[in-house]
């Protein structure tokens, strides 16, 4: 099974035999251990004997599950922390029974959140997944076919609005004043280019002072559009918020009139635009799939389920995110926003996603209740 770990568990080694012969006959002899991205998840064996000098362990696993000699496998247990033994299949023993070298020994360094509850079939899944369809990054090397048809159809649009328009996604070869738009996320209102005060001040303090923030002569940029007889300009980053609420700036408006001076109202009926462009590029970038797919085991901060949608299988491995609907069975729906924490890929292709919850639907109780069902699980799960 392939595995993606988005984040990296901080943890201590073990390196001294004492410590880790201590760890293993105090806390793990005759323990039930879980094995790392078992397929079915949740599977176990029990730590049956340890050898003296701490570098070999004996476990005994259940029927149905078999282990290869040379196979690298991870076992782990909740002791507060996250503790785990990464180990290779040395020898089979026999009646389900496993000698196994114990490569490495280590413990998170700071105590699990909550512990996990497994689930059988049928106890609470999610659907309703809203997922975007491409990422939308910073750099934008690859633009979203969604982006490019949105600014194409928006610069069509309002080409009678001014003299010049431009709708674009930032690039390498970009004028230093839209470079410094970018690296801002401020608007530039020039609104007399012949007018030297008109590069010294800003009507506002999301609005650029050409002067101080832009590394571009005064004279020579006045010139310039004396030149080209352009009396105002106005450019406005476009910024896109993702899933996980990073402003990320995509492109830009840029607009040029050779008749009439722009203004603050011109400017914030732009920036209004600028918002509509972003609203229309999240609706066409977003994906519905209302399957049902299985939570395998979920805790207060977090779940995981099985993926099996064409789609998602392709788009998940990409995105930080995605929303969804929760059931717990014979229940309403909770709403909520998972972080894509770890995915991995089985022989089939399909996918097993650890979230961590990042936010609730906003309508009151549904934390609350959410919190009410997993602990409700945990007793029922303690009782059998």
């Amino acid at each position: 099974m392939e595995t993606i770990e988005r984040t990296k568990r901080s943890l201590d080694i073990f390196s001294d035999k004492e410590k880790k012969l201590h760890v293993l006959t105090k806390f793990l002899l005759n323990q039930e251990l879980n094995i790392k991205d078992s397929d079915p998840p949740g599977d176990v064996c029990v730590l049956k004997k340890v050898a003296g000098d701490g570098t070999k362990i004996l476990v005994h696993s259940r029927p149905t599950t078999t282990f290869a000699i040379g196979q690298k496998i991870t076992l782990y247990k909740i002791l507060g922390r996250y503790l785990h033994l990464e180990c290779t299949v040395e020898q089979e023993k026999g009646e389900s029974s496993y000698v196994l070298n114990l490569d490495k020994i280590a413990i998170a360094k700071k105590d699990r959140d909550s512990q996990r509850v497994y689930l059988q079939p049928g106890q609470a899944w999610i659907t309703n997944i809203i997922s975007s369809k491409a990422k939308i990054e910073t750099d934008m090397f690859h633009v979203p076919t969604a982006v490019k048809v949105n600014f194409q159809d928006y610069e069509t649009k309002l080409k009678d609005k001014c003299d010049f328009i431009k709708i674009s996604t930032f690039s390498t070869n970009d004028e230093e004043k839209v470079r410094t738009v970018k690296k801002t996320q401020k608007l530039l209102l020039i609104e007399d280019t012949q007018n030297e005060a008109s590069y010294k001040t800003a009507l506002m303090e999301d609005f650029i002072v050409f002067a101080d923030d832009v590394d571009s002569e005064i004279p020579k940029e006045m010139n310039q559009f004396r030149n080209q007889k352009i009396i105002s300009e106005l450019i406005i980053p476009i910024i896109y918020l993702n899933d996980e609420e990073d402003s990320i700036p995509i492109g830009y408006i840029q607009m040029q009139s050779k008749s009439e001076k722009f203004d603050l109202a011109k400017a914030m009926e732009t920036k209004t635009i600028a918002f509509e462009m972003v609203d229309r590029i999240r609706n066409s970038n977003l994906i519905k799939s209302d399957g049902k797919y299985p939570v395998l085991d979920i805790s207060e901060g977090g779940l995981k389920v099985k993926i099996d949608h064409p789609d998602l299988l392709q788009s998940l491995p990409k995105l930080g995110g995605f929303h969804f609907d929760i059931f717990f069975k014979m229940q309403a729906p909770l709403t909520a926003f998972g972080q894509i924490k770890s995915i991995q890929k089985d022989q089939e292709g399909h996918l097993t996603v650890g979230l961590a919850l990042a936010g609730h639907s906003s309508r009151p109780g549904e934390k609350k209740r959410f919190l009410e069902n997993v602990e409700a699980l945990r007793k029922a799960q303690s009782k059998s």
